[in-house]
This record gives structure tokens, C-alpha cells and sequence, in this order.
């Protein structure tokens, strides 16, 4: 479910000034296991530190607060096996949204009760499948029948620009310095 056109680097740094406001700026941290395999500097993102565990919150978000407020009316849906519906949960508790959350059956308690926590009233988790895909395929049929808004978990423009990585100085040879993460 992609929206139509195409990501650009300036949708990115549009994305990364709303989500200034919202998510914690985590910093890198050197990794000597994997510098020394790799014989390189590597350095991990800590987005763990985000409150919701995981950068999934960036996206959802984003999406989220760019869609048209009449879309939502009805709610939003969304399908995930953790980290997107973490994001979600979170996002529309803050917004005071209705949401179902569509997840598989396999999807280990501690992950099915985070979402149920960062959502609090606003959010229902439903478990269905034993796959991601039976419970997106889900989502979908519930999304069109009570005319709601899917929050896709990776494949939105608005999902990819919120877990994007703004530009970092000036673009080099013409092209954009930025990253998904």
C-alpha cells in the first residue's frame, strides 16, 4: 500500500523537523566487535533509547500526522509482529486516536502487551494468523470495511521519509546525503 509519487531528500528533511519535536535524538555508539571484524569504524544508531524501543516510532509518526484528518475519522489500523505497532500505539495515544492493531498470533506477550501499554484506551490489538502477512492480509479487509486508515509499517512514502535520515551538510555533486535507516 505505497502512496503515489516519489521520496525525496527534502521529504526526508521535512520529516526529520516534525519528528525533532517528538522523538529522541539518539546518539551513535562505537562497536569494537564489529569494527575489528570489519576492519572499519562501526557505529550503531541507539534507537533503543527511543521510548517505544525501536526507530518504527519515526515512521509512524510521520505518516500518521501527514495524512488528510479526514482519513482517520473513523481510526487507524495498522499490522505489525512489535516495533511498528509499538510506534502506532504510541502515536495515537498522544494524538487521542482509535486504533486496531492487526498481529499475528505468534507474536511474543511481551511485544502484544507493549503495544497494549503505549496505547493504552486508544488501541485494540487483535491477533490473527500465524504470519505477517494473514494479519496485514487482515488489516486490509478491516481497513476497507470500516473505512479507516492504514498505517503501513514499511512500504508509505510518509512511513520511509519518517525513518529516514536527514541530510547531513551540503549535498555532494549534486546528489543528497541522506539514508534510511
Amino acid at each position: 500500500m505505497t502512496t503515489e509519487g516519489k521520496l525525496t531528500a527534502e521529504e526526508i528533511d521535512e520529516a526529520h523537523r516534525v519528528l525533532s519535536k517528538v522523538v529522541t535524538h539518539t546518539p551513535l555508539a562505537y562497536d569494537d566487535y564489529l569494527s575489528k571484524k570489519y576492519r572499519a569504524n562501526v557505529y550503531l544508531k541507539r534507537e533503543d533509547m527511543q521510548r517505544v524501543r525501536s526507530f518504527k516510532i519515526r515512521g509512524a509518526y510521520y505518516n500518521i500526522i501527514k495524512a488528510e484528518k479526514e482519513k482517520f475519522n473513523n481510526g487507524v489500523v495498522a499490522a505489525s509482529a512489535g516495533n511498528h505497532a509499538q510506534g502506532v500505539a504510541d502515536t495515537c495515544h498522544n494524538l487521542k486516536l482509535q486504533a486496531t492493531i492487526f498481529m499475528p498470533v505468534t507474536t511474543p506477550n511481551q511485544k502484544v502487551e507493549a503495544v497494549k501499554r503505549f496505547g493504552s484506551q486508544y488501541v485494540t490489538v487483535i491477533l490473527v494468523g500465524d504470519t505477517f502477512d494473514e494479519a496485514q492480509s487482515a488489516a486490509f479487509e478491516y481497513t476497507e470495511k470500516h473505512n479507516m486508515f492504514f498505517v503501513a509499517p514499511f512500504d508509505d512514502w510518509r512511513t520511509m521519509a519518517g525513518q529516514g535520515k536527514a541530510r547531513q551538510g551540503k549535498a555532494r555533486q549534486g546528489k543528497a546525503r541522506w539514508r534510511l535507516r
